[in-house]
């Protein structure tokens, strides 16, 4: 009787948390979303990803012409423009920055000795952004991973005098330390310039992977080609890959045969080396000062991101923004596969901001129970450049920045089967996962966590420069549920990736599910209203890393 009781409590448990998230949503929004169309995400798609838009490379005619699409469906839609001067448009300055290697170098000096490194063997030096010419001479410390995050038990520099030094930084995490949205921060290059800026550091060496041993051909190829930045008007730059900080006078990524000089230890192999630094009994001092001479010259273009708002219905909450993002760019033109040099880009991301337009009219078609706070719909530029369109809005929002609540952002839903789970990324940061929850059990789909950690994609895409603003933000990737066990939807995936991914087969073709489209569509409307309606604004979760952006 008790094990019948027992279960019966639970059951109920179950069904009142379930009637809950169902009460959270009105049944005329209910109603609402089955307006969602499939079609009308294609029929964007279809003219996005169409050939003569050329892959929508920022700063090209072609571009234009897709924010000039964007811009009809918003005046169709009678969403009102929310950029600058009364328009849809925000202009953003890209800077291109090339490093000058003739005559950039870096040295070593041990008293009167001097020793000159070899470029695109010892090292490689990356582009400054922020001045074309700049030289240092100073001491080195290790700095571990480079690292401080004390809030959450690990602080790298703890006992390290950085300021006015330069840090030598191991790249990537430490194994199994972090979860994953922590792996992918901590992991990036941006993540790691921040702390060494924090510490007063004048410049960071990161040491490239051990698992790349000697061959330091393809960390050349990929950090000695050229940066780009988005430039504000006070002449601050922004940047992914790239160092944003002035006073960081120079970033390089060393090989092994250049730490071994480093540390004066030549005769060591790399395996021997790693074995030093990533061992934390040992005590790594560098005798050696280093002294570099940068070269930089700079290139810039303008771009724009599309920015359109709906006004709240709630007196005061309509001045608090939610918004939805997606990207508008891709690649452009390149290199032809089987003829076709045009990377159209129908899933990455003509699919997002088809998405978004579908959500906008969503919104504008409510009769009734509108959204109380403001809901600002966002295409950014250059976010295949490193995410730029997006940090720079992030540091010049064309709304007032501490009214903003949460960003909602949408980049390649990768809509190839039918979307039965989700992985919100980001979500388990703050209380945004319980609008995900309410909205997903609506639609009877299953919450997932990330089944791909590794590739880092939490800080892969848009949402990631609103979370460093402070602002609560996710992103909706597809879970790997599928309803026929003899598909495989992780294969499917791995061969999108291969085939498809930023390569000019990423057209609008049979791969597309526009039924899932409609899902994902009504799952992302469903999440913002929900934040749109609640009194409370979102709020990071106490135990979050992120939230220190906030503070």
């Amino acid at each position: 009787m008790k094990k019948q009781i027992f279960i019966f409590s639970i059951l109920s448990i179950f069904f009142t948390l379930h009637l809950q998230a169902q009460q959270a949503i009105p049944a005329s929004i209910q109603k609402h979303i089955k307006k969602a169309s499939g079609d009308e995400v294609k029929k964007h798609i279809a003219y996005l990803a169409d050939d003569k838009l050329k892959g929508r490379l920022p700063g090209t005619p072609e571009y234009k012409t897709a924010i000039e699409y964007v811009e009809k469906q918003l005046k169709k839609l009678k969403i009102q423009p929310a950029g600058e001067n009364g328009s849809y448009r925000q202009a953003v300055t890209i800077r291109t920055t090339s490093n000058v290697k003739e005559k950039s170098s870096i040295s070593l000096i041990n008293g009167s000795n001097k020793e000159k490194l070899e470029a695109g063997k010892d090292y490689v030096l990356l582009a400054d952004p922020n001045t074309t010419q700049s030289s240092l001479t100073a001491g080195v410390v290790f700095a571990g991973y480079g690292i401080s995050a004390p809030e959450i038990g690990h602080d790298d520099y703890k006992g390290v005098d950085a300021k006015g030094k330069i840090v030598l930084l191991l790249w990537g995490v430490p194994e199994g330390k972090f979860g994953s949205s922590e792996n992918a921060h901590f992991g990036n290059f941006r993540s790691k310039y921040e702390m060494a800026y924090e510490q007063g550091a004048s410049g960071v060496i990161i040491v490239a992977p051990p698992v790349i041993g000697d061959n330091f051909s393809r960390i050349a190829g990929r950090y000695g080609r050229s940066g780009r930045v988005a430039v504000s008007p006070d002449g601050k730059t922004s940047g992914y890959r790239s160092n944003p900080f002035s006073d960081i006078r120079f970033v390089s990524v060393m090989s092994w045969s250049g730490v071994a000089k480093l540390l004066g230890q030549a005769n060591k192999s790399s395996r021997e080396l790693a074995g030093m630094l990533y061992s934390s009994e040992e005590d790594v001092r560098i005798k050696s000062k280093v002294q570099v001479v940068s070269v930089s010259e700079h290139e810039e273009f303008t771009t724009y991101n599309v920015v359109g708002v709906m006004e709240g219905s709630d007196p005061k909450l309509k001045d608090e923004y939610v918004i939805h993002s997606a990207h508008l760019d891709h690649v452009g033109v390149g290199n032809a596969v089987e003829g076709d040099s045009i990377y159209n880009g129908a899933h990455d991301n003509a699919s997002g901001s088809a998405s978004l337009l579908e959500i906008a009219r969503l919104y504008t078609s409510l009769k009734k129970n509108q959204p109380r706070r403001s809901i600002l719909f966002l295409w950014v530029t250059a976010e295949e450049m490193g995410l730029l369109g997006s940090l720079y809005f992030g540091a010049n929002p064309t709304v007032p920045k501490e009214q903003i609540v949460a960003d909602i952002n949408t980049d390649m839903p990768t809509l190839i089967a039918p979307l039965l789970s989700i992985e919100p990324l980001g979500a388990e940061h703050s209380s945004l996962m319980n609008e995900v929850k309410a909205a997903a059990g609506h639609l009877g789909l299953e919450v997932m966590a990330d089944h791909m950690p590794e590739q880092v994609r939490f800080v892969r895409s848009d949402q990631y420069s609103f979370i460093l603003q402070g602002i609560p933000s996710l992103h909706i990737k597809y879970g790997l549920k599928t309803s026929d066990p003899n598909k495989d939807l992780t294969a499917k995936i791995e061969d999108y990736t291969e085939n498809v991914y930023h390569k000019p087969s990423d057209e609008l073709n049979d791969l597309f599910d526009f039924k899932a489209a409609r899902t994902y569509v009504q799952l992302n409307f469903l999440i913002s209203y929900q934040v749109a309606q609640e009194e409370q604004r979102p709020e990071w979760n106490g135990d979050s890393f992120f939230r220190r952006f906030a503070q």
